[in-house]
């Protein structure tokens, strides 16, 4: 029982604080630039679909468990994107299930494109009372025979400057900063939880003097107010457009190990682990992730010469 009440006052702590920083965090955030930057919409090929499921602290009962599905696209000659996702995020006795809608307007220049995009999204927040763990049993303010559900609406925006070799990216998740409000019709229990702003920003370059080798090295940050600021270095090395490997460092908290492979041009497989560093590292095993990708021009084209939008173009192939 003394296991049982430490692991569930621990959780509670990780739990609070997830309530600062309320979006998933990717491993794998280079390959999941849609969810993190509505511009990214219509960048990637005619048709891009990705699935990707997240499970973290591996050894925690109910740790963060995150599954999203996206796909988006381009038309109007590439002048604009449009794309849709769906995320379900679930930690302790919260759940959440995100719907998004996004948009993005594109501006080319000879050798390089920049996009500004806007999302709705529609997000349904659900307390599970079952799984609430309370120091003080008799808590009138918290019931723990019902699950309650309540939605909320947000916006994201963002800005994505690219070519196939760099990219730079900012966005603002969650910018009205809403608030869903759980027990409505109980005034003896009614809570709130309100959306914290989500700023993020990436960097990445892609460099080779080989052709069967590509250095792609990315940097991601977030900042949340009243949270610890963080911050993620990727560099994976791609082989011959076929298979790649990498590490990330991510400030004070893990190293993550990642690998992949494309087959036939246009599917791609990764898979990351994450070795913690921090305070956790004791309690824990790590986490897994793995995504699958779907991006396509659609017609029959030569390898290599896929999406040739760009002057100087080398990479365009790259997922």
């Amino acid at each position: 029982m003394k296991k049982i009440l430490a692991c569930s006052y621990l959780f509670l702590v990780f739990a609070g604080a997830s309530l600062a920083q309320q979006m998933p965090y990717y491993s794998q955030f280079r390959s999941n630039l849609y969810m993190l930057n509505p511009a990214v919409t219509g960048t990637k090929k005619l048709v891009d679909a990705r699935l990707n499921y997240r499970a973290q602290w591996m050894g925690y009962e109910d740790a963060p468990r995150t599954a999203n599905m996206s796909l988006h696209s381009r038309f109007l000659k590439g002048k604009m994107g449009a794309g849709l996702y769906l995320m379900q995020d679930k930690i302790g006795p919260f759940k959440q299930m995100n719907l998004g809608l996004s948009y993005a307007y594109h501006i080319r220049f000879p050798d390089v494109e920049l996009s500004a995009g806007v999302a709705g999204n529609f997000a349904k927040q659900t307390l599970i009372g079952d799984k609430i763990y309370l120091h003080n049993s008799q808590d009138p303010s918290i019931n723990q025979y019902v699950t309650n559900s309540t939605w909320a609406s947000d916006v994201h925006a963002g800005v994505y400057l690219y070519n196939d070799r760099f990219h730079v990216g900012l966005s603002a998740l969650h910018m009205m900063e809403t608030t869903a409000e759980f027990y409505k019709k109980d005034t003896t229990k009614k809570g709130f939880l309100k959306y914290a702003d989500h700023i993020n920003f990436t960097l990445g370059y892609n460099y080779s003097q080989n052709p069967d080798y590509i250095l792609e090295s990315t940097l991601y940050g977030v900042y949340v107010a009243g949270t610890p600021f963080n911050l993620d270095y990727t560099l994976r090395v791609h082989y011959k457009q076929m298979i790649f490997a990498g590490f990330s460092i991510r400030l004070r908290d893990a190293v993550a190990l990642h690998v992949g492979a494309t087959f036939l041009e246009e599917y791609q497989v990764s898979y990351s682990y994450d070795l913690l560093i921090g305070k956790m590292k004791n309690y824990s095993s790590g986490s897994h992730e793995i995504m699958i990708a779907f991006s396509s021009s659609i017609f029959k084209h030569k390898r290599g010469r896929v999406n040739d939008k760009f002057l100087h173009q080398r990479y365009g192939y790259m997922f």
